[in-house]
């Protein structure tokens, strides 16, 4: 005991020289105070300053700095259950050696193998599952971030868990070939995704002296393989990096909770204090990336999917001084106009395109910045590229010839004044990883640190004007990219993803000053004033006493053919609306091609209203409108002034829609890529998103099977259904938000008016229905339609109780929580059976509750399947071994996690919308399942794990294995399939995976 206190005191007088070294120091006068914490009083130093802070922001906040120069935000929430903290450190892969690519990623996986006051490497990650909570870290081209969220109970004991990462890591030995091969496994799992396979052939192009060009995410070549050619040990080249970069003076820290601020600040300062400082350990900044030599040029590349891409890339300075003003929002705002007289607009007029979007590269980039100009083309436009080329460029040309327009700032931002006086507070997670990341930009004010990022942007004409000077033809490059080039041969290919590219000098007839001029009859022009920028902010709820509001929608208006619901907002106190419409039309069939045919009007309608009401979209304002084979969805919200007028605007749009031709093949074009695209996405997105609805759900049809029928359809098809779809309706209607009773009745008065429809008789309803599979085990399999990918993937399902059941979806919810880590454990870490691996809990409308065990990964799908069978026979017993105190903390977790205060009124009523929409009306389910989560014993949840989950015990066991077979293992014949068990199987795919393809399956089922 008194060895503890001397260590304490002489922790204590190293601090204070620490602090007094610090506050010496010039820089830190003024703004900041001298302070000790109440408890232990520890030294830190405390802004002085008032931060700008939203009038909506309820919360309390405080920013600090400790000894060791790392700035800490310190947010008391009242209302959180659960609590958060984001660590961000100012320095990612652009750090890398040039001899080992990846090391930085391979460092965030490493940091997590124990500390030496935790030295069990899964004990992080196991306390925070126990508690209900949330992990992660990520790797980007400037930062490296680390976050966790948790029950508000236990944050204390998590961050003194998770400081130590900083202070005293392990780096494990035995742990670096497991981290190698996860890192590996995370690179091949991306092997097919386009965006990731385009931006490392930018980086491939750029100047191969600067750090840029590097491949980032590593893998066991550059990592394993490339360090033992050097004679270095990968582990210890790790070390050297963590020792060199990790420095607490380039760190920022966010923590919040629900806890008072100066417990905040104890916390902080007694366990992040002790970080190393090394001053400023950031590498020097080397230049652009795009210098002269590399721009000038047009680079093809093939995609995967199914697209025609084009962007224009931009050498553009660092903006990080320039926060407050941001000259690129003001081009990024013109640039992606969809009005009359935009680029969009001409562009999609002469169906040469079907989006455009741009964008700055991370603002917190140190010396450099790209400006990028993305448009996805039609086959015309990827024909006729130098034309829309040129479009841009003139369209570029009408924005710096007009100059900087102070009155379209003024209009963007009353809007952005709008937005942050009406913040709307976000979860205490999502605000500690936005916090800590815009905050690493030394340029920030620390009086800044709550706005930066969120406030309304300063007007500078001249900032403007700078950036828009860039942007022109000699200072860029361009991309194509398509699935087929045509003739022209893509010689080159990138050596990390196997992108076949070729690259080659613009021509010049688009790189000088001529491509800027325009000869083309449409006019292209900046936009006129906005017509739906609120006006009237009137928060109804502040006029209303809170005991005269629901607390759920009410049934206002009831008829055989129409409901009416509505909830005035009783939590928010913001002047946002919500309205929901369901308008269910008569089928006449429920076919393929009736699926295809909704399909593609819906993508007629969003052409079509996508032009109209785009100002609406950049009003704080938002809708979107589906049309599925058996009636219509609209949804309108944002602020709630002219929310109404938006919906008027788009029914009245809907009942008087004339498609004309073009419109028509560029959705059905869309609608087919879609289809396409779908074989393209990861094997595990294939399974969730399109293979387990088909087998759950009725009419829920195979992307493949859908776009069979396209040649069935006709514009004379999609014409007849948009003229007839309002003749008969059965209509719900949800009004929600910063809306009077009386205002929600004139609502659902003028979408009647304006629909003018009969109601639809009840022989004519129809609603989704579910497939009742029967007890039994199944198998399905399927072989995906991209023969490049290396892996395969798995789906366990497993049918376990009534959806509509309170204390069904509550078990199903614990036992997800409380095997979640043990399969990572066993899947990921410890069998490395992929980089994907997860448990979750769903159901399809009111069908039964499924959980779900979810695998990626190189190794069979059989293979895979066995362990996740051998997995679900085991786990009972780690359900089993939770002592009463665990599981009682454990139950209080999962309570503060289903009590999380909602963020947002459209949160709020995208809850309420869904028991509308299913036809339960159980509001209250929160409660209802808070109340059976208090009741719960662990003999409840081992008794519900035999009831349906235990193989061995269920009386009515129901499982689905669905198995995605990648081209390159062998898939198994027809005729094995029939003969021999799923372990045979599963072992000659092993074999033949190995490269061990001569055993016969007959000769394996003889052993």
């Amino acid at each position: 005991m008194q060895h503890q206190l001397w260590t304490r005191a002489l922790f204590v007088v190293v601090l204070i020289g620490l602090y007094r070294w610090y506050s010496s120091m010039p820089g830190h006068g003024p703004e900041f105070a001298a302070r000790t914490t109440a408890e232990l009083k520890l030294p830190y130093m405390e802004f002085a300053g008032t931060l700008e802070q939203s009038a909506g922001d309820m919360r309390e906040h405080r920013v600090i700095k400790l000894p060791n120069n790392l700035v800490v935000l310190c947010t008391r929430d009242p209302d959180a259950t659960q609590a958060a903290a984001t660590l961000h450190v100012d320095v990612g892969s652009l750090a890398d050696p040039p001899e080992l690519n990846g090391l930085a990623h391979f460092l965030e996986h490493m940091l997590f193998m124990g500390t030496e006051k935790y030295p069990d490497e899964g004990e992080y990650i196991a306390f925070i599952k126990k508690n209900g909570g949330q992990y992660n870290a990520f790797t980007s081209l400037d930062t490296t971030g680390y976050y966790f969220g948790v029950a508000n109970s236990a944050l204390e004991q998590t961050l003194d868990r998770f400081s130590r990462f900083f202070i005293d890591p392990l780096f494990a030995p035995g742990s670096v070939d497991r981290e190698l091969h996860a890192v590996d496994s995370e690179h091949k799992g991306n092997l097919q995704d386009d965006y990731r396979r385009e931006f490392q052939l930018e980086r491939l192009l750029s100047n191969s002296s600067h750090p840029f060009s590097m491949f980032s995410t590593g893998n066991l070549e550059t990592l394993r393989d490339g360090s033992q050619r050097l004679g270095l040990d990968i582990r210890q080249e790790m070390i050297r990096f963590y020792q060199k970069h990790y420095s607490a003076d380039i760190m920022r820290l966010v923590v919040a909770g629900n806890y008072s601020v100066d417990q905040l600040i104890e916390w902080s300062a007694a366990k992040f204090s002790a970080i190393a400082s090394k001053g400023d350990s950031r590498p020097a900044s080397p230049g652009h990336p795009l210098t002269p030599g590399v721009l000038g040029k047009i680079v093809r590349y093939q995609t995967l999917r199914n697209v025609h891409r084009m962007r224009l890339q931009f050498a553009v300075p660092e903006l990080k001084a320039q926060y407050r003003t941001r000259p690129d929002k003001y081009v990024i705002h013109l640039v992606e106009l969809q009005s009359p007289g935009s680029l969009f607009d001409y562009l999609k007029a002469q169906g040469l395109a079907t989006e455009i979007y741009a964008y700055i590269s991370t603002i917190n980039m140190d010396g450099f910045n790209i400006f990028d100009i993305v448009i996805d083309l039609t086959p015309k436009g990827f024909e006729h590229y130098e034309g829309v080329v040129r479009a841009v460029f003139a369209y570029l040309r009408v924005l710096a010839d007009s100059g900087p327009q102070r009155w379209l700032h003024d209009e963007r931002r009353v809007i952005n004044d709008l937005e942050y006086r009406f913040y709307e507070n976000p979860g205490v997670v999502k605000w500690t990883l936005t916090r800590a990341r815009i905050n690493l930009n030394s340029h920030v004010a620390p009086k800044h640190y709550l706005s930066a990022g969120n406030s309304a942007i300063d007007y500078d004409a001249d900032a403007i004007a700078g950036f828009m000077a860039h942007l022109r033809p000699h200072n860029y490059r361009l991309f194509l990219g398509a699935q087929s080039h045509g003739n022209i041969q893509l010689a080159a290919t990138e050596k990390y993803y196997g992108t076949p590219y070729l690259i080659d000098d613009l021509s010049a007839n688009l790189v000088g000053e001529a491509v800027m001029e325009w000869h083309e009859p449409y006019r292209l022009h900046l936009p006129g004033p906005n017509p739906f920028v609120p006006e009237s902010t009137e928060v109804v709820s502040k006029s209303v006493p809170d005991a005269n509001v629901a607390t759920a929608p009410t049934l206002l208006q009831s008829t055989d053919g129409y409901e009416l619901w509505f909830k005035q907002d009783d939590q928010f106190a913001q002047p946002r609306g919500y309205i929901r419409l369901h308008l269910a039309y008569e089928r006449s069939s429920a076919s393929f091609l009736d699926r295809v045919i909704a399909g593609i009007l819906d993508e007629c309608v969003n052409h079509i209203l996508d032009k109209e009401l785009s100002n609406a979209k950049i009003s704080g304002m938002d809708y979107k409108v589906i049309f599925r084979m058996a009636g219509v969805d609209v949804k309108v919200t944002g602020f709630s002034d002219k929310l109404s007028h938006l919906l008027e605007a788009i029914l009245k749009r809907l009942k008087a829609l004339d498609i004309e031709e073009h419109v028509y093949h560029d959705s059905l074009t869309l609608l087919q890529q879609d289809y396409q695209n779908r074989r393209n996405m990861q094997p595990f997105r294939q399974l969730h998103h399109d293979v387990m609805p088909h087998l759950n759900k009725l009419y829920a049809w195979a992307p493949s099977t859908l776009e069979q029928q396209l040649q069935h359809a006709s514009i004379g098809k999609v014409r007849t259904l948009a003229a007839s779809a309002f003749d008969s309706t059965r209509m719900k209607l949800l009004v929600s938000g910063n809306f009077r009773e009386a205002g929600a009745m004139d609502i659902a008065r003028n979408v009647q008016q304006i629909l003018n429809s009969k109601p639809l008789p009840a022989s004519k309803h129809t609603r989704n229905r579910v497939v009742d599979i029967a007890p039994g085990h199944y198998i399905y399999r399927s072989l995906m339609a991209d023969n490049s990918s290396l892996n395969g993937a798995v789906l366990t399902t497993v049918y376990c109780g009534a959806r509509t059941s309170p204390r069904d979806r509550v078990l199903a919810l614990a036992l997800k929580h409380i095997i979640d880590n043990p399969l990572f454990d066993q899947l990921r870490t410890k069998e490395q059976l992929g980089y994907v691996v997860a448990v979750f809990e769903t159901s399809y409308d009111a069908g039964q509750m499924i959980l779900t065990f979810l695998a990626q990964s190189e190794a069979n799908p059989a293979y895979l399947t066995q362990r996740i069978d051998k997995f679900i026979r085991e786990i009972r017993q780690h359900i089993a071994n939770y002592s009463a105190s665990d599981f009682d903390a454990f139950v209080q977790a999962l309570v503060s996690l289903k009590t999380t205060k909602l963020e947002s009124i459209e949160e709020e009523a995208d809850r309420f919308w869904r028991r509308v929409s299913l036809g339960t009306y159980d509001f209250d389910f929160v409660a209802q399942e808070v109340a059976q989560l208090k009741m719960l014993s662990k003999s409840d949840l081992l008794e519900y794990w035999d009831q349906y989950v235990n193989p061995d015990t269920a009386p009515h066991y129901t499982r689905v294995d669905t198995q995605l077979w990648p081209a390159l293992i062998a898939y198994p014949s027809e005729s094995d399939l029939v003969s021999y068990p799923e372990s045979v199987i599963a072992l000659s795919g092993c074999l033949d995976r190995s490269g061990l393809s001569g055993v016969s399956t007959a000769d394996l089922a003889r052993f």
